[in-house]
């Protein structure tokens, strides 16, 4: 099984790409959905999952987490409080979700919490072997005999 930190691939492809590279004909930015497709389509193709789950921060700032530890993710924080996530980016990320309904990939989020908990959990309770793609090392915490990291600190042709 393949576990995909999608918030992690798509910024990641946003700041990878330049908005003025990927553009639909309308002129629309499409950097992060091309960087993200590439990347998850690069995934698939070299590690051959029999199944592939894409986990989504429906909640990138718990109220229960904060509540322990008051400063969690207070340096992402925007101005008008929220997240701070960059402007051509927001409109990509239903674009991306669409792909994955259209392809019939999995994508799955929980209320209250965040990709990495979504992943910790699919891990831990996923058959064996598990893969785990993320430029979060964080999630090197699930790391054990049948969990592997797939590190994407700079994409996946790096592993």
């Amino acid at each position: 099984m393949l576990l995909v930190d999608a918030p992690s691939l798509y910024f990641r492809a946003y700041h990878g790409i330049p908005e003025s590279a990927a553009r639909t004909k309308d002129g629309e930015p499409v950097n992060a959905v091309r960087g993200f497709v590439d990347m998850l389509a690069t995934l698939i193709r070299t590690r051959r999952p029999d199944r592939v789950v894409c986990a989504l921060d429906y909640d990138w700032r718990p109220a229960w987490r904060v509540k322990l530890i008051p400063s969690y993710k207070a340096h992402r924080l925007s101005p008008k409080g929220g997240e701070e996530v960059p402007d051509g980016l927001v409109p990509q990320i239903p674009t991306i979700l669409d792909i994955l309904t259209a392809t019939g990939i999995a994508w799955a989020g929980a209320d209250g919490y965040e990709a990495d908990d979504v992943l910790g959990t699919l891990a831990a309770h996923g058959k064996p072997p598990v893969e785990v793609a993320s430029g979060d090392r964080d999630l090197f915490q699930l790391v054990n005999a049948t969990t592997t990291m797939l590190y994407c600190g700079r994409g996946v042709a790096k592993l």
